[in-house]
């Protein structure tokens, strides 16, 4: 498992924010302040985790769909992984 990731953090209020954060789950559970539910995103082979105290009814596609702060990988199964270039220029415009 890699050891540290780059992911995209996205805060309420705040546009998207590139990270290296550790690729592991107490980092993503502190966070998003939390427990960890896990959603694909609308861009193929990424996915959201975000703070599972505030249920989503429905496949996110913009950033009002989910509340409080999430954080978007790219999921190379069954691991987290880094998002590419592409990803972080089309998650950062759909979530912003």
């Amino acid at each position: 498992m890699v050891k540290w990731i780059t992911v995209l953090v996205v805060e309420p209020g705040k546009a998207p924010d590139l990270r290296e954060m550790p690729n592991n789950l107490k980092a993503f559970e502190l966070t998003i302040g939390g427990y960890l539910e896990i959603v694909e995103s609308v861009h193929p082979d990424c996915s959201i985790i975000y703070n599972g105290n505030y249920p989503l009814g429905q496949k996110p596609s913009k950033r009002g769909d989910i509340e409080g702060t999430f954080i978007i990988v790219r999921v190379n199964p069954p691991e987290p992984v880094s998002l590419n270039q592409v990803d972080i220029d089309i998650l950062s415009e759909v979530y912003k």
